[in-house]
């Protein structure tokens, strides 16, 4: 998604109209009721401490967790 540059001008209008792009947007990516395929080496999760962990999968399907 790209965007357009800032009006010099705040507007009502147009705030309006990028919030409810942004949403229809969200609601197009953050879908529950379908698959979501990451194509990246690993994930990154943040437990409540603020330990960092990276989830790997190997090409025998295997999950793996690591510290960072």
């Amino acid at each position: 998604m790209r965007f357009q540059p800032a009006p010099p001008q705040y507007s009502a209008t147009e705030q309006n109209e990028f919030r409810a792009n942004v949403a229809r947007e969200m609601n197009t990516v953050l879908r529950s009721d379908r698959d979501v395929e990451l194509v990246t080496t690993r994930i990154i999760l943040r437990s409540p401490n603020g330990s960092r962990w990276a989830l790997t999968v190997s090409n025998a399907g295997a999950l793996s967790v690591t510290a960072l």
